[in-house]
């Protein structure tokens, strides 16, 4: 480490073991019985949003590309219901729009959660700062977005 540098506090939020050691058949069951309380019975969990969530807690990198009511909206909800409330698990989710990401905000606040929609000229240390502190549930942004705020000095 450089004189005078002082090696920054990270925390990294992971899921519990319990989660992590499921072969893929226990995985999926643990999801549907975890998720199923949340929702309404006649609405049970979709192969895609199973499998998308499953990948999530595999550390897979992971891209859903479905149609308008495909459930993809749910697939962030299943994995952070997937973390100890204590931890303050922040899910990013990518929007292709910016637009999209205000109505998703929307109905997660409407849910009970909390959300931000990181755009380019709303996204500061202050806010870095909350969603570092696990304010936000859900961070959603664009692909805009990410790349001038994560990938520019001074930026995440």
């Amino acid at each position: 480490m450089a004189r005078g540098r002082q090696r920054k506090n990270r925390t990294k939020v992971t899921l519990e073991r319990r989660w992590l050691n499921k072969n893929d058949e226990e995985l999926r069951e643990a999801i549907i019985a975890d998720a199923s309380p949340c929702y309404p019975a006649d609405q049970p969990p979709k192969p895609i949003q199973l499998n998308t969530a499953m990948g999530l807690v595999k550390q897979r990198n992971t891209f859903v590309m479905a149609g308008t009511g495909s459930g993809k909206s749910r697939v962030s909800e299943f994995y952070f219901h997937l973390f100890s409330p204590s931890k303050k698990a922040v899910v990013l989710v990518v929007n292709p729009l910016d637009a999209l990401g205000d109505n998703q905000v929307k109905e997660k606040i409407a849910q009970g959660y909390t959300a931000i929609n990181l755009k380019k000229l709303t996204f500061n240390s202050k806010v870095a700062a909350k969603i570092k502190r696990g304010k936000y549930n859900f961070v959603y942004l664009s692909p805009e977005s990410m790349r001038h705020i994560f990938f520019t000095d001074g930026g995440w």
